[in-house]
C-alpha cells in the first residue's frame, strides 16, 4: 500500500476531495499495513484515530488478511463506528446484549469470511459461548487487533471494567505477525506503561498534543473528604449545566451522590454495580458521580 492509495481512500471515505492526512495518521496506517506493527496512539478526541484502523482494515482485507477484531467500551460508540465503516466499504458487525437475534447470522458471516470488522465490548471476552463460537474461530485468522479507549485497560480495568484485563490473554493467543493497535485520547505515563505491559511489550507509543482550547483546568487543594463534600454542596448550585464528579471508589460515588441529594442537588451514582436498565443520564440536571 502506498500513501497515494491511502489518501485516495481517505478522500472517498470523508467525501472530501481536498481531505488530507493529519500529522501521524498516514505513518500509523503505513506501519500497521506494511510492517504489521504494534502501536499505541495517544491523540486528542477528533484527531481521527478511528480512520487509522478503518483504513488499515480496508487495505489488510484487500491483501487477503482476516477480519479486524475491535474491543470498544460503549454500545453508542459501536453504532457510530459501524456507520463510519460503511464509508470505506467495510462490512462491520457487533455482538452485544441488544442484538442476540443477529448472533447466528453474524457467526455464519464470520465463518464465510464476510465480516471485515467485528466489534465487541470487553465483557464479551468473559462469555464462554463467545470465546468458543466466535473468538476461537477468529483467533488464527484475525487480520488486525484493536483496543479503542485503551486507557480503560489501566484506569478502569482494575475495578470498574475488570474484563479489560483479559485483553492481554487474547493478544497472547494471536499469531505473532498480527498488527496491534491501541487508541486513547487520555493516558499519563503510568497508564501508558500499563497498556504496554498488557500488549506484551514492544509497542511503539506515538503521542500527539492533547491540549484543547475549549478545556480549562483548575486545581483546588482540599485536605479531607468532609471539606471536599462541603465544597461541592456550596459550589455546584452556582455552576451552569450538568457535570460528572469522579471518585476513587464505588463506595465514594454512592456516598457523594447521597450527600448531594441531601443538599438539594439532583445527582445519581454510576458504577459497575448499578443496574443501567433504562438509565438516562440526559435527564439528570445536576451531577453524575462515578469512580475513576
Amino acid at each position: 500500500m502506498k500513501q497515494d492509495e491511502a489518501l485516495s481512500a481517505l478522500k472517498s471515505a470523508l467525501g472530501n476531495p481536498e481531505a488530507n492526512f493529519r500529522p501521524g495518521q498516514w505513518e500509523a496506517v503505513d506501519d500497521l499495513v506494511n510492517r504489521h506493527g504494534k502501536l499505541l496512539l495517544v491523540q486528542q478526541t477528533g484527531w481521527g484515530k478511528s480512520i487509522v484502523y478503518f483504513l488499515a482494515t480496508r487495505f489488510l482485507r484487500d491483501r487477503g488478511s482476516g477480519p479486524t477484531l475491535l474491543i470498544s467500551p460503549l454500545l453508542s460508540l459501536m453504532r457510530n463506528q459501524i456507520d463510519s465503516a460503511g464509508s470505506l466499504l467495510i462490512t462491520a458487525a457487533t455482538i452485544n446484549s441488544e442484538n442476540r437475534a443477529d448472533w447466528e447470522g453474524i457467526k455464519g458471516q464470520i465463518n464465510n469470511n464476510e465480516i471485515d470488522l467485528l466489534m465487541v465490548a470487553p465483557e464479551r471476552l468473559a462469555n464462554e459461548r463467545f470465546r468458543r463460537e466466535y473468538l476461537l474461530p477468529m483467533a488464527q485468522q484475525t487480520g488486525l487487533f484493536v483496543v479503542d479507549e485503551a486507557h480503560c485497560i489501566s484506569d478502569w480495568g482494575h475495578d470498574f471494567r475488570p474484563d479489560y484485563r483479559r485483553i492481554g490473554r487474547i493478544i497472547k493467543a494471536l499469531p505473532p505477525n498480527v498488527p496491534l493497535l491501541a487508541t486513547t485520547a487520555t493516558a499519563n505515563d503510568r497508564v501508558i506503561t500499563d497498556i504496554v505491559e498488557q500488549f506484551g511489550g514492544g509497542i511503539d507509543v506515538r503521542r500527539g498534543p492533547l491540549k484543547r482550547e475549549s478545556l480549562m483546568l483548575q486545581n483546588i487543594c482540599l485536605l479531607d473528604p468532609a471539606a471536599r463534600l462541603a465544597w461541592l454542596a456550596d459550589n455546584l448550585p452556582g455552576l451552569p449545566g450538568s457535570g460528572i464528579i469522579y471518585t476513587l471508589t464505588k463506595h465514594d460515588a454512592d456516598r457523594t451522590a447521597d450527600w448531594l441529594k441531601q443538599n438539594g442537588i439532583e445527582a445519581v451514582s454510576y458504577h459497575s454495580e448499578v443496574d443501567t436498565e433504562g438509565y438516562r443520564f440526559a435527564s439528570v440536571s445536576g451531577a453524575t458521580v462515578a469512580p475513576q
